[in-house]
């Protein structure tokens, strides 16, 4: 247990160091934004490999193991540098039931002859799995696309890519994935507003006669809005006096949810991230980059299931080190 506790607060200091370097990196918007291009590239990497990965190859496209390359049928380039990354390493844990019908827990390594026969008969449930416990990390390593034969025309098929023309397709997706998350759409002639997220209501309202592409990007807006300021419900008063922060997030959120999708991002303007997060200390741009990472892939996955679902098509994602 003290190993564990070790383990736990050794890798905290390693992360909080490593979000400290990535937030010195941001030296103009430019900086912001090649940080969040890292997120829609990398979406099913964790937090830290994320952080790892745009350290060390910022301009990195595509990246995967030495063996999914393989898998793949590509190579890796001899000679090609690695980029570092953590992997998770658990332990197989199994239940045991005693005599009196309590259970002793071991893990699978340690179980003797008799257990692990009966571990392996699907027909004996005194001896079954349990669950999977966090034993400690390892280095791995990942390759970037131009270190390999793998040709870049492939990259274009891993992601949908979303003109005006497929834009209203696309909507009923998002409309799908947000009803699933406990809000309704609404689209209303509003004055003043392109749209909001009304948080006491559970109601996103989007303006008519946008067009398709730009009440689009409205609705991922407010979808960010209402997933991640759902603490807002009942304060109008913190929207209020930190409403530069939210407003931030969910622009920064819309931005890298578009720019997956493959929408010209070209409007948006990302100095008002740069500019806010030199005025805030190191836990404040934390949170707000843990926000806009962990809801920026919460939605992309969310789209990619509707999308997945109703067109019959399984995107192609790569490997993820969920730390």
């Amino acid at each position: 247990m003290k190993e564990h506790s070790k383990l736990s607060d050794d890798l905290k200091n390693i992360v909080i160091d490593l979000k400290k370097e990535v937030i010195s990196k941001f030296k103009e918007e430019s900086d912001i934004k090649h940080f969040l291009d890292n997120i829609v590239k990398f979406n099913n990497y964790s937090i830290n490999n994320q952080y790892l990965i745009w350290l060390q190859k910022p301009d990195a496209e595509y990246v995967n193991s030495f063996r999914k390359y393989k898998d793949l049928g590509y190579h890796v380039n001899k000679g090609a540098k690695g980029i570092t990354v953590l992997v998770p390493n658990f332990l197989t844990m199994v239940k045991i039931k005693k005599e009196d019908d309590s259970f002793d827990y071991k893990p699978y390594y340690a179980l003797n002859e008799s257990e692990l026969k009966r571990y392996k008969d699907k027909s004996d449930s005194s001896v079954e799995f349990y669950t999977k416990k966090l034993s400690g990390f390892s280095i791995g390593y990942v390759f970037d696309i131009k270190d390999t034969d793998m040709p870049k025309e492939v990259l274009e098929e891993l992601n949908p890519i979303i003109n005006d023309k497929g834009a209203e397709e696309v909507i009923d997706f998002f409309i799908k994935a947000i009803y699933r998350d406990g809000f309704k759409v609404k689209f209303d002639d509003i004055k003043d507003a392109k749209g909001y997220c009304d948080h006491q209501n559970k109601l996103i309202v989007v303006k008519k006669g946008l067009g398709s592409l730009m009440e689009l990007k409205v609705l991922i807006h407010e979808y960010a809005h209402a997933l991640a300021h759902k603490h807002l419900e009942n304060n109008n008063k913190d929207y209020q006096e930190n409403r530069n922060q939210y407003e931030t997030e969910a622009e920064a959120i819309a931005y890298t949810v578009s720019k997956y999708l493959g929408i010209s991002t070209t409007e948006y303007s990302l100095d008002y991230l740069y500019s806010w997060s030199k005025e805030k200390d190191f836990k404040e741009i934390d949170a707000s980059l843990t926000t806009i990472i962990d809801y920026s892939n919460k939605i992309i996955h969310n789209f990619n299931d509707f999308y997945a679902r109703d067109v019959e098509l399984n995107s192609f994602m790569p490997n993820s080190f969920n730390i």
